[in-house]
């Protein structure tokens, strides 16, 4: 067995603290490096969940694309492209513009209780 002098020599302390120290590093460097990978896990997650919605929204986009130039491919597409990007008509048939009918303007109240005033009470 040891004796209590043994326990209490100043190397030996020296030396216990010296390794508590040394495992306290190490285990901080190692909680470090796990907290780093779990953030970079989190960073990657939330890129491929914005990958994944770009890529659904580009596939929407290349199916109606698609189903534009299936469109455009017929003669009844194509017509109908001419006369949207350029204005053409058939003939005999004609323009008709719809005009809104005009608004009427909102009506002021000529009379007010402080103008009945001022005319009771000139003097004042």
């Amino acid at each position: 067995m040891t004796t209590f002098g043994q326990r209490r020599d100043p190397v030996r302390l020296f030396g216990k603290r010296l390794l508590l120290i040394v495992l306290f590093l190490i285990v901080t460097v190692a909680i470090s490096g796990v907290w780093k990978a779990y953030r970079k896990e989190q960073e990657s997650l939330a890129l491929r969940k914005e990958a994944e919605v770009q890529l659904a929204d580009l596939t929407q986009r290349k199916a109606q694309l698609e189903a534009d130039i299936a469109k455009l491919n017929t003669p009844r597409g194509m017509e109908d492209a001419l006369r949207e990007q350029y204005l053409l008509a058939k003939t005999g048939e004609n323009l008709i513009i719809i005009v809104d009918p005009p608004t009427p303007a909102p009506i002021e109240a000529t009379s007010s209780v402080m103008n009945w005033f001022r005319t009771k009470l000139k003097w004042w």
